[in-house]
């Protein structure tokens, strides 16, 4: 190796190995040399080394990090790759607090780019965090971003560069896991997508998704609901349609999210949007007043699984955060079948109980009643109690749900459900009750 390279200096230390800054001789250019810890050089040290250089070196696109060269000198393993000038969004972000929207949006954008391509072959990062994306300008001041870190990364279905870990393991890091990820089972490019969201998520509001510790933080992402950016940082200026399309890649069902071809779209219109408002001389500012006005939601608690599901749930983190947030009473007219259901809508600290047949919900008792029944006449009873209703019948035919917001419900949900967005729509409907309260007084 020292016939080839000349070592300048250390840049830094990851899981696999020391990065060290290097001229590699024959061509006289600047690298960044990977070499593999002593410690790991085993069989498989060496199989996931050099298995990150051919998963890397398989995606040629401009924000991806270039492999130059891999080898070997007696007992060390190297990668040799571009060496880059920036920094680390972490470092990025941790410097200027809340992204400007123009920033946030491109450096999203520039990885959305970036998985069109990787998602094709099929290759999933499966470690996308703030960490491992480097952001550089060039002398025109433009921003240029680079992914890195591929140690995680595999291409599906490839006897050389598939995964390497077994289902039920979970690898990653927990502020940015995918639901899937953090159960430990399959992941594909969803994965990426719901990352980026979490790293999105971030930029726009200087907070992560969720919060606590590792393992509160991994049972937050399988079953809590996300505060939308928009209430998190009103101050940030988020336009409503920036605000769904981070809903949208934080999705708990990986087919709910986006590809990366309809979220580089999605992006790409959002920008245009801006540079719309901008030019017609609305600039951030006055996004930022009409964010501020509106009310924020507390923050969604920690979630208070079944232990007997789930033993390794941190159920004492759990119950900490879940004490700092609002409790709600859900009645439940009807019944509910699905478990994860029940569990879902209690780690979102909304407590649900039954209401007996016949019975009406009470304003002193229950916050906001979930209706899973058709019968108006019994529909019409409960929304006059003076509790609000959101109504999810069996059915979902057109002239029924017209007739159930005809009879007061507050709201009308389609089966089947999914525990974030009827959690989310449970919360809000509460809000709006509340704010109507008030002004009718």
């Amino acid at each position: 190796m020292a016939e080839r390279y000349v070592i300048e200096g250390m840049l830094g230390q990851g899981g696999m190995g020391q990065v060290y800054r290097a001229t590699q001789l024959n061509l006289r250019r600047d690298v960044a040399l990977k070499i593999l810890t002593r410690e790991l050089a085993n069989d498989t040290g060496l199989r996931r080394f050099l298995r990150e250089a051919r998963v890397a070196s398989a995606l040629r696109h401009p924000n991806a990090v270039e492999i130059y060269d891999v080898g070997t000198d007696g007992p060390h393993v190297y990668i040799a790759m571009e060496l880059l000038t920036g920094e680390e969004l972490r470092d990025y972000t941790q410097a200027r607090g809340i992204l400007p929207l123009a920033e946030a949006l491109e450096i999203t954008a520039q990885i959305a780019d970036l998985f069109v391509t990787a998602h094709a072959i099929p290759l999933v990062h499966r470690d996308i965090k703030p960490e491992n994306v480097f952001v550089e300008h060039d002398r025109e001041g433009r921003l240029r971003v680079r992914v890195v870190d591929f140690g995680l990364a595999f291409i599906e279905g490839d006897a050389d560069t598939g995964r390497l870990t077994r289902e039920g393991l979970v690898v990653g890091t927990p502020a940015f896991l995918a639901p899937e990820q953090a159960q430990g089972i399959h992941v594909g490019p969803a994965a990426d997508i719901y990352s980026l969201g979490c790293v999105l998520y971030e930029m726009l509001t200087g907070q992560l998704v969720f919060r606590g510790s590792h393992m509160n933080v991994l049972t937050q992402h399988i079953y809590v609901a996300p505060v939308s950016p928009r209430e998190r940082a009103p101050e940030a200026g988020i336009p409503s349609d920036l605000d769904d399309l981070v809903l949208h890649m934080l999705s708990k069902e990986p087919s709910d999210r986006p590809t990366a071809e309809v979220l580089l779209e999605a992006i790409r219109e959002v920008q245009g949007t801006l540079a719309g408002q901008r030019h017609r001389g609305r600039d951030d500012r006055m996004l930022q007043g009409r964010a501020a006005r509106m009310i924020s939601v507390p923050d969604q608690p920690a979630p208070t699984p079944d232990a007997k599901r789930n033993p390794a749930i941190d159920r004492t983190a759990v119950r900490r955060a879940m004490a700092e947030a609002e409790e709600l009473a859900v009645g439940v007219v009807g019944e509910i079948d699905d478990d994860g259901l029940w569990l879902g809508l209690a780690s979102n600290g909304l407590y649900p109980e039954r209401i007996e047949p016949g019975a009406l919900p009470t304003p002193s008792r229950h916050d906001v009643v979930l209706a899973l029944v058709e019968d108006l006449e019994h529909i019409a009873a409960l929304t006059g109690s003076g509790v609000p209703v959101v109504a999810v019948p069996p059915g979902s035919r057109v002239e029924l749900l017209a007739e159930l917001l005809r009879r007061g419900v507050s709201d009308v949900l389609t089966p089947p459900l999914k525990v974030d967005e009827l959690a989310r729509k449970l919360r809000r409907t509460v809000t709006r009750h509340r704010r109507h309260d008030k002004r009718s007084r």
